[in-house]
């Protein structure tokens, strides 16, 4: 069960896991392969403490030498994790609110720790998904996955919340990097859906290409 969370619960300093195109959101979830030294120490010592972890992309089409960020990301608590035989970790990330980066701290053991701004996104605590019509989403997207020959049904989609349903497509969907992010940054959560329904609607008519990115 995913732990509801108030501002008095929040961090005044987070690390973070800069990975292109990996993107949680509130109320939502995100697997995770934890591999490198650095953020294996980064997630032993989050377990010890609050669990939380910042997940914010890398600007993309930067040289190897910059380490620039973009302005928002969201903070994940791990809800589970196992520890492998050959020292990984398999943990998934529970979706708590958004923030921007307001500063970045010294690295610690390798890893990368900012102090975020929660104020602008306090509001991702309160969860409103119900209040959405999502028809018209879910009819573009069984577009995009009769396109994409992906077989769904969309009866079992209609049953699961709307939350795991706006979470899970930018996940699903060969989104780039720039338009994750612009779905995260959505000032609201119409703006979400109708960002996703034109995202949908581009790749349904023409097809597009990934961005190949490296972690920062």
């Amino acid at each position: 069960m995913i732990k509801s969370f108030s501002k008095s619960d929040l961090p005044d300093d987070i690390p973070i896991f800069p990975l292109p195109g990996a993107v949680v959101f509130p109320f939502g979830t995100l697997p995770l392969n934890i591999f490198e030294p650095r953020y294996i120490a980064m997630i032993e010592a989050v377990l010890g403490s609050h669990r939380m972890i910042g997940m914010i992309q890398p600007v993309p089409n930067q040289s190897k030498e910059s380490k620039r960020l973009y302005p928002v990301g969201c903070a994940g608590r791990i809800i589970s994790f196992t520890e492998t035989s050959d020292s990984r970790f398999l943990i998934e990330l529970a979706g708590t609110l958004r923030f921007k980066l307001k500063k970045e701290l010294s690295l610690l053991k390798g890893y990368r720790r900012i102090e975020p701004d929660w104020t602008p996104f306090l509001g991702d605590l309160k969860n409103d998904y119900h209040l959405l019509n999502l028809n018209e989403l879910l009819i573009v997207l069984k577009k995009y996955f009769d396109k994409n020959n992906i077989n769904v049904d969309l009866n079992e989609i209609s049953k699961i919340s709307n939350e795991q349903i706006l979470a899970s497509i930018p996940q699903i969907c060969s989104f780039k990097v720039v338009e994750k992010q612009a779905i995260l940054e959505a000032n609201s959560l119409q703006d979400r859906v109708d960002i996703l329904i034109s995202l949908l609607r581009m790749y349904t008519l023409e097809g597009n290409d990934n961005d190949n990115e490296t972690i920062n």
